[in-house]
């Protein structure tokens, strides 16, 4: 597991990986999980299947933990 963020206006492009969560902490930004885009805020959670593309976008300040499953 770690924590990450980002700045507003800032990306991790889409990508495709293992099993993963991400659990928000602060901020407002937007996941989006093959081609679908989740609002996200604090105390959401997502989970992406195995395989899937991902990726996030921070609207404003975005502070998230993310733990992935190999």
């Amino acid at each position: 597991m770690i924590v990450a963020g980002l700045e507003p206006g800032q990306k991790i492009p889409q990508h495709p990986e293992g099993l993963a969560m991400y659990h928000f902490l602060e901020g407002t930004g937007w996941v989006n999980v093959e081609g679908e885009r989740f609002a996200v805020g604090p105390g959401a959670t997502v989970i992406t299947p195995a395989g899937a593309k991902r990726g996030i976008e921070a609207d404003t300040r975005l502070a998230f933990w993310a733990a992935r499953v190999p």
